[in-house]
């Protein structure tokens, strides 16, 4: 009887231990959807260069739109899922689409600080020039190096989403500049 007893408490403390990791694990985003959340970050800072930076940034931005459709498609499902995964269908569809307003307002507000805007759209102009590269990168390792200052909208677990959209980074110490003027290069507008 007593061994019958011990076994029930240890199945019984087994199963509470295997429901409470599916419970913490639910609760948590995986690397992919992260990825998700970085593919619409930098979108939405590229939307926002879009809308403010001219009328070539209307056209990388098309471009870029264009190029990477399947694979934008593909990480804004995942990223829906998710929400509707940790939130439940309607809130979900509610924390997706505030996410993705919040992270475009965001954009606005660091691109219309005090002196940022030039350095804001020369920026989104690097990160143009990266991804459409004539070696097209995959979007995801692509965007994984560009940091993005959005906060993650959800419990990563460890994961962790790069932090202002500053063009690629190969290395941490690595900052993008300007070509310096060439003879015979147009003046400056």
């Amino acid at each position: 009887m007593k061994w019958m007893t011990v076994g029930a408490c240890v199945v019984s403390l087994t199963h509470a231990s295997v429901l409470e990791a599916r419970t913490v694990s639910s609760a948590c985003a995986n690397a992919t959807e992260i990825s998700a959340i970085q593919v619409a970050a930098v979108q939405q800072e590229l939307t926002d260069a879009a809308l403010a930076c001219g009328p070539k940034e209307v056209a990388l931005f098309n471009r870029f739109q264009t190029v990477f459709n399947k694979e934008l498609r593909k990480s804004d499902a995942t990223m829906l899922r998710m929400f509707k995964r940790l939130n439940g269908n309607a809130a979900g569809n509610a924390a997706y689409d505030s996410f993705k307003t919040r992270a475009i307002a965001h954009a606005e507000q660091r691109r219309t600080k005090p002196g940022a805007h030039e350095n804001f759209c020369r920026t989104a102009g690097v990160v143009f020039a990266a991804a459409l590269a004539p070696d097209k990168p995959v979007l995801e390792d692509f965007v994984s190096g560009v940091p993005v200052n959005e906060a993650t909208p959800v419990d990563s677990c460890e994961i962790k989403v790069a932090v202002a959209l500053q063009g690629v980074q190969a290395g941490p110490d690595i900052v993008p500049m300007a070509r310096p003027s060439l003879p015979g290069d147009p003046p400056p507008q």
